[in-house]
């Protein structure tokens, strides 16, 4: 007997080909989309985190699987001297090879692996962002890991609604551009204390984009 999220997930799947099909049909192109500002221009200061040493870069071999847009990698610090990594990945356009891919599948390796999955709430203006927490484990180290997907007029934490959307939006308005927002923190504090820190954090990340991401 399948379990409901294999039900779920087969009725999404079966929507999704629904959608691409009618897209076909009716032959609409989709349009690259240009950013409102350069994603380096996050702010470096974000609450009571600061940006700390230069923005980083992709390696090579990693930009050739990603193909974003464009993308920004910092490091931010709180007062307590707690760092995290701050990954945004925009996709101005999204086909076949140039599509966002979940960290689901990207962050295991290395001998990291992911040991807890669920969803958390964090307060927005609106009522509560939903967002993906991931548990990474290596030997006695833990990484927590936060992201959601971002663009379009949305926050969403599930990927099958991102796809979705991204057909559908793709129909509707002719577009299918968006982000991918990963944070990053190590727990020498203890897994609950980072996600609280994370939280804080995305709660200032995920306005500050909406100013840089293309408006809908």
């Amino acid at each position: 007997m399948s379990s409901p999220r294999a039900t779920r997930g087969l009725f999404i799947a079966a929507g999704l080909l629904i959608l691409a099909a009618l897209f076909i049909a009716v032959g609409q192109e989709v349009k690259p989309q240009k950013l409102a500002q350069p994603l380096d221009r996050l702010p470096l200061s974000l609450g009571i985190w600061r940006a700390v040493g230069p923005d980083q870069a992709l390696d090579q071999s990693t930009l050739e699987v990603l193909r974003p847009s464009d993308y920004l990698l910092r490091n931010y610090i709180n007062p307590q001297g707690q760092v995290c990594a701050v990954f945004v990945a925009f996709f101005a356009l999204q086909q076949e090879g140039q599509i966002i891919h979940s960290p689901r599948h990207c962050l295991p390796g290395n001998g990291w692996q992911i040991s807890q999955r669920d969803k958390v709430e964090v307060p927005g203006p609106s009522g509560p962002w939903l967002l993906n927490h991931l548990t990474l484990g290596r030997n006695l180290d833990k990484l927590s890991v936060l992201y959601w997907y971002q663009g379009r007029g949305r926050i969403q934490a599930d990927e099958y609604r991102d796809r979705a959307h991204l057909v559908l939006d793709g129909i509707l308005h002719n577009r299918n551009d968006g982000s991918l927002v990963r944070l990053t923190m190590d727990t020498p504090r203890g897994m609950a204390q980072a996600l609280a820190q994370q939280k804080k954090l995305a709660a200032l990340i995920i306005p500050a984009l909406e100013k840089i991401l293309p408006p809908f």
